[in-house]
């Protein structure tokens, strides 16, 4: 498959809950099917549907999600612009445009790295400003092996806290949604720290009150409570999936901030596990 799972870090918390994954999407734009397969990568993780996998139909439900415009899912498909290139430069030489806005200079400036997203975007703010369908631009593999040294995705198993910490970046988050994602069809893990493992309030320990919350959310559900309404309940000590993809700069800033000693303990270990996956 072109989009591929590379190299992965279990057990970064110590509770064999927790994990960071790398993923390359490097030959997302060489092929529209290959766009189809990353784009519907990042939503079978995130509506936990592997076989919406390749799915034409969820593709197209996408491309329209959000007033006419794209889901961010598309912000996972990088796109390398040539400055050399004619029909790229059409799009470069544009003075405000999305694709510079969410895009990075890289190999010396030689190549602007963006993603698909923003040149749908460009492309519906201004049809008749381009003189071909900019959608179509596709890289070649020689192309995609400059977007590999660039662009990382990663997928984590983190707790929400955690989780909360990470979105603070500007980077392109897809998390499982748990609106949609049911308890009762993919079930809850909870991340307990060491000290929090120890703590009691009368009978009740942290495990105990945990359990009860999800008693009490099951108890919702069959009683027709949406899921959506019902996870309010759930405590923040929660698990969720969330996928990111960096750009240079914004790796860049994650390592520094998420390594430095004083970033807290949970975080500095995603931070720590993306770059021993990096090398």
């Amino acid at each position: 498959m072109s989009i591929t799972k590379t190299a992965s870090r279990e057990n970064i918390f110590g509770d064999n809950i927790a994990f960071v994954e790398q993923w390359d999407f490097s030959l997302a734009n060489t092929s529209e099917e290959n766009r189809i397969l990353a784009i519907t990568q990042v939503a079978s993780i995130c509506y936990q549907s592997p076989k919406a996998l390749g799915s034409e139909t969820l593709y197209n439900r996408l491309m329209a999600e959000s007033m006419g415009l794209p889901s961010s899912s598309f912000e996972f498909v990088p796109l390398l612009l040539d400055y050399t290139n004619p029909r790229h430069k059409e799009l470069l030489d544009k003075e405000y445009s999305n694709v510079k806005k969410f895009g990075e200079p890289v190999e010396n400036g030689q190549y602007l790295l963006t993603n698909y997203r923003a040149i749908v975007y460009d492309f519906e703010n201004d049809k008749e400003g381009y003189s071909f369908d900019i959608r179509q631009i596709l890289n070649t593999p020689e192309e995609a092996a400059i977007i590999r040294k660039y662009f990382h995705v990663f997928l984590y198993k983190v707790d929400l806290p955690t989780r909360s910490q990470m979105v603070r970046h500007r980077v392109n988050w897809q998390e499982l949604s748990r609106r949609y994602v049911s308890g009762k069809r993919v079930p809850f893990d909870f991340y307990i720290s060491e000290n929090m493992a120890s703590v009691k309030t009368g009978e009740f320990d942290t495990q105990k009150i945990l359990d009860l919350c999800v008693e009490h959310y099951m108890n919702a559900i069959e009683k027709g409570v949406k899921p959506q309404e019902a996870r309010r309940i759930i405590p923040q000590a929660a698990y969720t999936q969330i996928w990111g993809a960096f750009m240079p700069t914004q790796l860049a800033n994650y390592f520094k901030l998420r390594l430095d000693e004083h970033a807290q303990w949970e975080i500095r270990k995603t931070a720590e596990a993306m770059k021993e996956l990096i090398g």
